[in-house]
């Protein structure tokens, strides 16, 4: 096998993978938006459950600007807006 039909083959790979993990992105993002909701928010453990994430990575998510949003009674719960979630559904590899 020479050089240009193995770098053709791991391009080939590369790409579908890419588009694999778009669509999954694409899917998640639809699924989040589409639900019938009252209000634009979801909370932490929706989030988490929904898009099978760790609280570890809300956190990381948080310190590059996603908002939180708590009730102003006293409560350990915590949401996030729909559309700020979705902004940072990323493609990681």
């Amino acid at each position: 096998m020479n050089e240009d039909t193995l770098t053709t083959l791991v391009a080939r790979g590369l790409v579908d993978k890419v588009i694999s993990l778009f669509n999954k992105y694409l899917d998640m993002q639809l699924k989040i938006r589409n639900e019938k909701r009252v209000v634009p928010y979801i909370s932490k453990k929706r989030v988490m459950e929904d898009l099978d994430i760790s609280d570890g990575t809300l956190d990381n998510w948080e310190k590059h600007g996603l908002n939180r949003y708590k009730p102003r009674y006293k409560t350990s719960l915590i949401y996030y807006l729909i559309d700020d979630i979705c902004k940072f559904i990323i493609i990681d590899t």
